[in-house]
């Protein structure tokens, strides 16, 4: 079945080959931690059928969406990987309508706390992946044109100089997207987050908000576990007076040990990939990996499921000697550094690169909270631990490890025009890494968060870097 835009000119949408259905459908479905079962087969007519009605834009074949949608048809993961991100959307109007909190978190952050206490944590990224898809039926330029005009009345309402984040704040303030609570983790990462934040109180709708506090300059500060433990605490106290939930230490250490299986799991594909003979999954697929395992998408139990299919699947793709779709023979791997923004892993494929990894999402995936004591406790001294989160220093040194462990050949440090933290140690990192590895490293900034067309100015220097590797 050819599906088609009603934009002018006529753009054909990209298709799973219906060759490929019986073989799917004997695949396993997915397991929500509420009960409910979504089959293959349900999954594949949602993939063929009605998501690219829907929203066509993330089926548009003029553009590589940024990951969202892979073009290795045959590796089934990423194919159920894409139909849990497309369906956040309705599964989060459900909960919504159910009396499930809906949390905006920051980005880097961890997610047990608000799990345990019954809400579902959705960081800007989701949240304005959600504004644009509640308006369906858009074409890529018109899904990227909603996302620009929503970005825009925030900037006008708060200050052209804030970060891109503004979007998801300005698509909660016009009531755009159903959000219960703004709860993120304050001065971790982005200098903007306690703006945004704060801007709230002089909005339109007067949102319920509760800032969990960060200490700045953490290491080897005794008090500072203490000060995050009680922070997280509150935090969860909060959340449960929207969902109602009695929550326990109990609670909190099965989404402990949920989030710590998830990013074992989520660690273990990364060393299969990274060390098989050929790369047995293109960029886009590796990449949506982190995002499951640090954010899971609204569901746990579901979550888990989809990377232990995934594990498994790309382990039988090394022992057959399968190449991921678009992968050059050998590619030339690259290892993103910075946050909210990276290259278009499709169009680096096309110039014989390959995105390896990021330290944004990589680094949430090497700590594991220590599973003993008080929970609040231990979960607050991992959290002080991430290395993306330490001095510019000491984050290199870390980053260092994390490119020989991919057998990265460049480095690509990224950040968003306004992003006042990343532009500020980008080139220190890429310095210290070109310095310490012998590597080529340079730094990009661009202003493209959001969009899917107009990215050439960012998509020419990677490509000529690529081509200097």
């Amino acid at each position: 079945m050819s599906i088609t835009t009603t934009e002018k000119p006529i753009r054909k949408l990209f298709e799973y080959p219906e060759r490929l259905r019986e073989a799917f459908i004997q695949t396993p479905g997915i397991t929500f931690g509420n009960g409910d079962h979504v089959t293959a087969s349900e999954i594949w007519d949602y993939m063929t059928l009605e998501a690219p009605v829907r929203f066509p834009h993330s089926f548009d074949t003029s553009n590589a969406n940024q990951g969202r949608l892979s073009s290795d048809v045959e590796f089934f993961g990423g194919i159920k990987r894409t139909w849990f991100s497309i369906s956040l959307k309705d599964r989060a109007l459900r909960a919504h309508e159910n009396g499930v909190p809906l949390v905006l978190t920051q980005g880097g952050q961890t997610m047990e706390p608000y799990y345990a206490a019954g809400g579902i944590p959705l960081r800007p990224g989701l949240v304005m992946q959600w504004a644009r898809d509640m308006q369906e039926g858009l074409s890529l330029r018109e899904s990227d044109a909603r996302g620009v005009e929503i970005l825009e009345s925030g900037r006008n309402r708060v200050s052209i100089d804030a970060c891109n984040q503004i979007a998801a704040h300005a698509a909660i303030d016009n009531g755009v997207v159903p959000i219960s609570l703004v709860a993120p983790y304050l001065a971790l990462r982005c200098s903007d987050m306690a703006y945004l934040t704060e801007s709230h109180r002089n909005h339109k709708r007067k949102l319920p908000m509760h800032l969990v506090d960060f200490p700045i300059d953490q290491v080897g500060k005794p008090w500072a576990a203490d000060l995050v433990a009680t922070e997280l605490r509150k935090l969860v106290v909060r959340i449960s007076e929207f969902s109602g939930k009695n929550v326990t230490d109990d609670d909190l250490w099965q989404n402990i040990r949920y989030a710590n299986t998830a990013r074992g799991l989520a660690r273990e594909i990364h060393y299969l990939v990274w060390n098989a003979p050929e790369l047995p999954i293109n960029s886009s697929d590796l990449g949506g990996i982190p995002h499951l395992a640090n954010d899971f998408m609204g569901d746990p139990v579901a979550t888990l499921q989809l990377l232990e299919l995934i594990r498994d699947e790309v382990k039988e793709r090394i022992l057959r000697g399968v190449r991921g779709a678009g992968v050059h023979k050998d590619p030339k791997r690259l290892f993103i550094c910075g946050s909210c923004v990276g290259p278009n892993q499709q169009n680096v494929e096309r110039a014989g690169g390959y995105c390896a990894g990021r330290d944004d999402s990589w680094n949430l995936l090497t700590l594991e909270v220590e599973e003993k004591g008080d929970p609040y406790q231990a979960l607050a001294k991992s959290i002080l631990s991430y290395p993306y989160e330490q001095p510019t220093e000491k984050r290199a040194e870390w980053t260092i490890q994390a490119v020989r462990d991919s057998k990265a050949k460049g480095v690509i440090f990224m950040y968003q025009w306004g992003c006042n933290y990343q532009s500020g140690v980008s080139r220190m990192i890429s310095d210290i890494v070109k310095e310490k590895t012998g590597l080529p490293a340079t730094f990009i900034e661009v202003g493209e968060l959001g969009r899917s067309e107009a990215t050439e100015q960012s998509e020419n220097r990677v490509e000529a870097f690529l081509e200097m590797i």
